[in-house]
């Protein structure tokens, strides 16, 4: 597999004329190699030329764990030594001159550019596109790891509905969720879980807190698992006792959006369309300056990836893209609504992979 992915890579590299790609511990990284690591106060690098030979550059703690391809070679250096021990031979190991050294803007860091600039490479170029383009498109094992992800997220959801009444506070919900993941092979959660009642709901990213839960909250609830890597992402909000009329109307609001957004999405159809579609609903009912974010995002290695569904985007639906739709409504003091479900595109059909149903659970 990660074979296959190298040489993908290579003919992108070409593509984008790039003669050397610079990857830093993440999950471009995994997808790339296979080697799941952090970015961390430890120099780590891999080089890969366009010939198709990679260099890791290592601290000598962590070269073991290692996975090596084909053409792969490491040079490690021990703490006591620091990474510019090496510098020579890193510099020995590479090609004397690259005219377009990609390079991964969004995570590399100033002391990793540092080391580039110290090996002499004074001019580098964004390689985000290069990446979008093997990433966003899903095969059928990545799809099958975000369902995973996604059973993941509803059979724990269901197990803790139970457990949420007046006086719980958002924190326990957040970590009775977490455990329940876990127990049932979470690997982990890509976010900080958003557990947001009553007034906090209005915050689209509203950690939990230890605010309690109240009679007539609403509380908005986003969480994500991880399987295999591969990660799943869900909002549901849910109603404690008393539900106001204009908290119904606003999440009926919502669910409309939401259902009509996913029911628009057709193969080559344009992506910043659906986010027209989901927002003109909102607008029409005289919220539209509360929903204050776009629609979704890709899901993947990352909770946030290619595609992003938002009306600036001009790329087309394509098969094998995974993303969610997640439409909201935001009444500062007051309440916050969200519903977000994950969609994976396959030749065959546009599949919604959640069953949670959408109709507002009061408890």
């Amino acid at each position: 597999m990660f074979h296959k992915r190298k040489a993908a890579a290579l003919t992108y590299m070409k593509e984008f004329d790039i003669d050397l790609l610079v990857l830093v511990p993440g999950s471009n990284l995994y997808y790339m190699t296979g080697n799941k690591l952090k970015q961390s106060e430890r120099l780590t690098l891999y080089f890969l030329e366009r010939s198709g030979r990679g260099i890791f550059f290592v601290p000598e703690v962590e070269k073991t764990k290692f996975i090596l391809g084909e053409d792969d070679c490491i040079l490690s250096y021990s703490d006591d030594e620091g990474p510019q021990s090496l510098l020579d031979d890193v510099k020995s190991s590479l090609a004397q001159h690259y005219s377009r050294v990609g390079v991964e803007t969004n995570t590399m860091r100033l002391f990793e550019y540092q080391f580039l600039h110290e090996l002499g490479i004074r001019q580098t170029v964004h390689a985000m596109n290069l990446l979008k383009e093997m990433r966003q498109y899903k095969n059928s094992e990545e799809i099958k790891s975000i369902k995973k992800a996604v059973s993941v997220l509803e059979e724990s959801l269901l197990a803790v509905l139970p457990t949420i009444h007046i006086g719980v506070q958002e924190n326990e919900i957040a970590a009775k969720l977490e455990y329940e993941m876990r127990m049932r092979g979470s690997e982990g959660t890509p976010f900080s879980t958003i557990v947001a009642s009553g007034y906090r709901g209005a915050l689209p990213h509203g950690r939990a807190s230890d605010k309690t839960i109240e009679d007539g909250d609403f509380i908005v609830i986003d969480f994500g698992a991880i399987v295999d890597g591969y990660v799943g992402d869900m909002t549901r909000t849910i109603g404690i006792g008393h539900i106001s009329a204009k908290q119904k109307e606003v999440y009926h609001v919502v669910k409309r959006a939401l259902t009509e957004a996913i029911a628009s999405i057709k193969i080559d159809e344009k992506i910043g369309d659906i986010d027209a579609t989901a927002r003109n609903i909102i607008s029409q009912a005289g919220y539209g300056d509360c929903f204050t974010h776009r629609l979704g995002h890709g899901i993947g290695l990352d909770a946030h990836e290619d595609p992003y569904i938002m009306q600036t985007n001009d790329d087309q639906i394509r098969p094998g893209m995974a993303f969610t739709i997640e439409p909201g409504i935001y009444l500062q003091n007051e309440f916050g609504v969200r519903i977000e479900d994950n969609i994976v595109v396959t030749e065959a059909e546009i599949e919604n992979v959640m069953t949670v149903s959408h109709d507002l659970i009061v408890l």
